[in-house]
């Protein structure tokens, strides 16, 4: 099956935005305590907020949108993916794989010295999926029900990046 990344124009943000709340109520259900689950995970003013600082790439199958990465910077000398989705069905099939191989291609050729992401300390398959492409926790930040973690990856070949839960 080929892989192909496009970005996303202004009438696909409505398909985003149902994709990365479908994948959040699939996934973050399990482990956010009831208390602090909120559906949808992000709201249409949210999401348009987010819009306005970050770049969406998506995969499609069969005209539907079935996987989504954003991009954006958190300084000049960093990169940011905020969300990364890929639908229930397609996940184990390379999918999140290449996406995150783009977006990092994206800030290779943009001269980032590093990328970084975000999740739920809980989200373990999370952390394993970027953990095998190559990321380190080096931040933890306290929730209410116990952290969230950044994962950064270092651009430069020559510079690795450490770090554990």
């Amino acid at each position: 099956m080929a892989i192909e990344i496009e970005p996303a124009v202004d009438s696909d943000l409505s398909e985003i935005l149902s994709l990365v709340n479908k994948v959040v109520a699939e996934w973050f259900i399990k482990i956010i305590p009831k208390e602090y689950y909120k559906e949808p995970f992000l709201s249409q003013k949210q999401f348009n907020q987010m819009a306005t600082f970050m770049d969406f790439f998506v995969i499609r199958r069969e005209g539907q949108i079935i996987a989504v990465g954003s991009f954006s910077s958190r300084d000049e000398n960093t990169a940011w993916i905020p969300l990364m989705h890929v639908e229930d069905n397609y996940q184990r099939m390379g999918i999140g794989s290449s996406l995150m191989e783009y977006l990092e291609t994206k800030a290779k050729t943009l001269d980032y010295k590093s990328i970084q992401l975000e999740t739920d300390s809980e989200a373990k398959w999370a952390i394993n999926f970027y953990k095998k492409h190559g990321y380190s926790v080096f931040q933890k930040d306290e929730n209410p029900w116990g952290y969230h973690v950044w994962l950064e990856k270092s651009l430069d070949r020559r510079n690795g990046v450490e770090g554990e839960i």
